[in-house]
């Protein structure tokens, strides 16, 4: 693929060894599935939806960062939950997130996710401003 992709893994955020936190194609990023892991790989919030988001916002923020665009140049989000009663307290802090922009979101209940700990997954897709 020569120079048309680029990874991502940015500084301030768990580094797993299996995987990039994101790839730009052409002038899309695709950012893999966050989770509420600080830098050390240590899960925040175990049994709190609401803080795990918070953790996993902060994480898609400075992969974004990194990726040298913004909240505001995400057009696709993706969350998996496992507990749907999570969901209002979930939706709340993406909503913060992302303050008046409003991308397109899909919300998925799953049976798990990478550990049984794990409540919230987030997903998303941006495109680099021309």
């Amino acid at each position: 693929m020569g120079n048309f992709y680029q990874l991502f893994q940015p500084e301030g955020i768990y580094q797993p060894a299996t995987y990039n936190h994101a790839m730009r194609a052409g002038n899309t990023i695709y950012v893999a599935g966050q989770v509420a892991r600080d830098e050390s790989g240590n899960l925040v919030a175990p049994n709190d939806a609401a803080g795990q988001a918070r953790q996993v916002y902060r994480n898609l923020g400075r992969v974004l960062e990194a990726a040298g665009v913004e909240p505001k140049h995400v057009v696709k989000v993706t969350t998996y939950l496992v507990d749907p009663a999570d969901s209002k307290a979930v939706s709340e802090v993406r909503l913060e997130f992302f303050g008046e922009h409003r991308p397109p979101h899909t919300g998925l209940i799953v049976a798990g996710l990478g550990s049984p700990e794990v409540k919230v997954e987030v997903e998303v897709i941006a495109v680099v401003e021309e």
